[in-house]
Parts: structure tokens; sequence; C-alpha cells
């Protein structure tokens, strides 16, 4: 990759409102300094909810005229990750979030702010909380402290709870327009020849893109276990695949990510929204389902792995998990290759 001109701590992309009216809504509130007291972001893994998040929190600080600049002092702390009045709780490591972190938290917004007045806390995903520390948040949201703004994330919306839900101004954002996304990719150093196919097959998530545009470059073990999983014909292919991800499991999140992207790749062509090209490097019986195998077909899919991410997180035996998640995607394939051959 070619090196990027722009400073690396600051986002690549920083003007939300040209993303959607939901995100210019909340970005003048955010500028106007007339907050509620919870946000809830919520849309696809990638869509680039964090970063939008900060770039939202950083108008709280800024004080330039035009919020965020990016180059006041202020907001230099803050994308430094020096501003003492941002909390963050998140779960990187793919552990679940527990009560303890989140009581911490909520002890430390009852303390006085350091610098402009406003605290902001930033948790994601809200569905990897606990159900105990859900509820721990939830008491904070009913009564709320002055100054403070809770920006909570959501890849699955239906694994949060209603309670928070609907205490919080929901955001949901949605797909980057090509040219949004493309110069963007620009502006992290990738050239026009790696971006074109890369936004062919992304569907406007830029955490798909960068994904896509680092497997390229690094030659992609992500991407031969999809191609591995969408070219099982027999039980024997299945065990194989399903041995990958149970010896695996600490890195498994990264495979179902992929696995789920690729689903809603061809569910996304299936609904005429994305160019059949991009699913050009996939087996042809995936290019044949997309064109004409019912839409339930991939929602089922991606239900499926859904609810495999939900058990792992549950503690649930694993390889039953694994085996029951693969043998499903197995007869899916054998009935769209007897059907559509």
């Amino acid at each position: 990759m070619t090196q990027t001109q722009q400073t690396a701590l600051l986002p690549a992309f920083m003007d939300y409102e040209r993303l959607s009216a939901n995100s210019s809504v909340v970005m003048k509130q955010f500028r106007n300094q007339k907050t509620v007291h919870a946000y809830l972001l919520t849309g696809a893994r990638g869509l680039g909810k964090r970063t939008f998040a900060k770039v939202l929190a950083s108008a709280l600080f800024c004080t330039s005229e035009n919020k965020p600049c990016g180059t006041c002092y202020e907001c230099k702390q803050f994308f430094e990750g020096n501003n003492p009045d941002l909390l963050t709780i998140f779960a990187d490591d793919g552990k679940q979030i527990g009560v303890d972190r989140v009581r911490d938290m909520i002890a430390k917004t009852s303390q006085h702010a350091f610098g402009s007045g406003y605290r902001v806390v930033l948790i994601e995903p809200v569905e990897k909380m606990t159900h105990q520390a859900q509820n721990c948040l939830l008491k904070s949201l009913e009564e709320p402290v002055a100054n403070v703004v809770y920006l909570l994330m959501t890849h699955e919306l239906t694994a949060t709870l209603g309670t928070i839900a609907s205490r919080c101004v929901r955001v949901k954002l949605s797909p980057w327009p090509d040219e949004i996304l493309g110069n963007t990719l620009m502006k992290l150093g990738y050239s026009d020849q790696q971006i074109v196919p890369v936004l062919r097959r992304c569907g406007g998530n830029v955490g798909t893109a960068l994904e896509m545009l680092d497997e390229n470059a690094a030659g992609s073990e992500v991407q031969t276990f999809v191609n591995a999983a969408f070219s099982m014909t027999n039980d024997a292919a299945c065990v194989g695949v399903s041995t990958k991800l149970k010896e695996s499991r600490e890195g498994a999140d990264q495979y179902l990510n992929a696995l789920e992207q690729a689903i809603h790749q061809a569910l996304m062509v299936r609904c005429g929204m994305l160019d059949p090209d991009a699913l050009a490097n996939y087996p042809s019986v995936w290019q044949k389902a997309s064109v004409s195998a019912p839409i339930e077909d991939f929602t089922e899919l991606l239900t499926m792995v859904f609810d495999t991410r939900k058990r792992k997180a549950g503690q649930v035996n694993w390889q039953s998990n694994i085996d029951h998640l693969m043998l499903r995607l197995l007869e899916e394939q054998i009935k769209w290759q007897q059907s559509l051959a």
C-alpha cells in the first residue's frame, strides 16, 4: 500500500453529513451542542459506526467554528486518545463486556469533567454486554447525568435490550456511496487499480472494502475458507470446513464475519443492489443462486450465522454449533446444485 498523505490519527472521512439525512441531523446536534443523553448507532458491521461516534464526540470538544476541525488542540488531543473526558468500552477481544466494566464507567461519569464540561461514553458493541451489564447501563439511561452523552453501537439490534434501544435516539448507518467510499480509500493510500474491483463487491461497506484490500495484499486465508465453505458438495468436505473452524475458536469471529459478508453480498446481488460481478471469485453454484434462488434462502443463512455467533458468545458447545451451521450450508448448496443445474 502506498503511503497515505493524511495524518494517521485523523479519520480518512469525517463529513458524515454527506452519507444520509440521519447522519446529517445528528451531526448538527453535536456541532450545536444540542444533544440528547443517549444515541444508538445501528447498521451492519463495518459501516464505520465507531469512527462516526468519535467524529460526533470530537465536535463537543472542538473549539473551532467548523466542528470538528481535526486541527485545533482539543481535536488533536481527542484523536490521539488523550482526552480524559472520553470513556470507552470496546469488546475488540471478542469477549463479553461484564457488569464490573460498566459499573466502573458509570462511576467515572459522576465525577467532574476535566475540560469543556462534557463527558462522552462509547460502548461497542452493545450486544456483547452481558444481561446484567445491560441492566446496569439501563439504570444510567433512565436517570441521565447532565452533560454526559452515551454513544452506543450495535451490529445486531435484535440482540440489544429493547428497553435500552427505547431510551436512545436511534441512528441507522447506511452503505456508503461509491464516490465517497472510493475517495476515502484513495486517502488511505490505495490505488484506482486496487479500489475499482473492491467497490463492485463490498456493497458500500467500508470495513468490508478494507478487509478485501488487506486480503488481496496478504493472500487471503480468510477468502480461502469462504471459498471452501461455498464449494462443499458432500459430508467429507463439510467435515473439513467444520474442523478448520473448530481448531480456530479464538479467531473464528474473523471467519464467521467473512462468511456473513459473502452471504450478504449474494443477497444484495439477488435483490439487484449489487453487480453480479461481485461474486466472480465465488463458486458457480453461488453465482447461479444469486440470480434465481429464493431470497429467503439467503436470509435464513444469514440468520444461521448470526445464531452461531450468538451461541459462541453464550458458551454453547462449539463443535456442535459449527457442525449445525456447516450442515445447513451444505444442504442449501446441494439443493441449489439440483434445482439450478
